[in-house]
């Protein structure tokens, strides 16, 4: 019996060693990043000279790990556009993609003036990074032009048609087809 029991308490006196020599750096915490500053996610230290294993994470120069995946934000330089309307003849001109409002402005005025009588030419809409229509609509004789605009491609004409609607104007056309000035890379 005192065999049995001496078997017994030396079975349990190495259990409980074996749970003091238990690494928890090694179990199921290693990957809460939130645990790394408590010496847990011992991963990155392998990770940070096997990249090609940690495709999400990169490495600062300090060796400190960050998530790349989140959105990166390039400046790109405005682009502007311009539509002008010669009032006497009806003559509509414009420009696009030029790197100033002014340059945009001047380029569709010119453009203008080489088709008719260039006092009459005056800048009608002007965009900066993004999209523009016009649409025409009558009311009571009266023919009206009506802008939409949009920072993406795709939209500026049908909202120029809800402008138009929307003064419950007659006969709602598209007079100029959409035209985009947007940063390219």
């Amino acid at each position: 019996m005192k065999k049995q029991l001496f078997l017994l308490f030396s079975v349990l006196l190495g259990y409980s060693e074996l749970s003091f020599a238990y690494d928890p750096t090694r179990g199921a915490l290693q990957n809460a990043p939130e645990l790394r500053i408590y010496g847990y996610n011992q991963q990155d230290i392998y990770n940070k000279y096997h990249p090609s294993v940690n495709v999400g994470n990169s490495y600062n120069n300090n060796g400190n790990s960050y998530n790349n995946t989140n959105p990166v934000i390039v400046n790109l330089p405005s682009k502007y556009g311009a539509i002008v309307l010669n009032n006497k003849t009806g003559y509509i001109t414009d420009s696009v993609n030029e790197d100033s409002l002014e340059q945009a402005k001047r380029v569709a005025i010119q453009r203008c003036e080489k088709r008719g009588d260039g006092k009459f030419c005056k800048v009608h809409d002007w965009i900066k990074d993004g999209c523009h229509a016009l649409a025409t609509g009558w009311d009571n004789g009266v023919l009206h032009i009506l802008k939409g605009y949009s920072s993406t491609e795709g939209n500026s004409e049908r909202l120029a048609l809800e402008n138009c609607s929307s003064h419950k104007y007659k006969k709602c056309v598209i007079l100029v087809p959409e035209r985009c000035s947007l940063p390219n890379e």
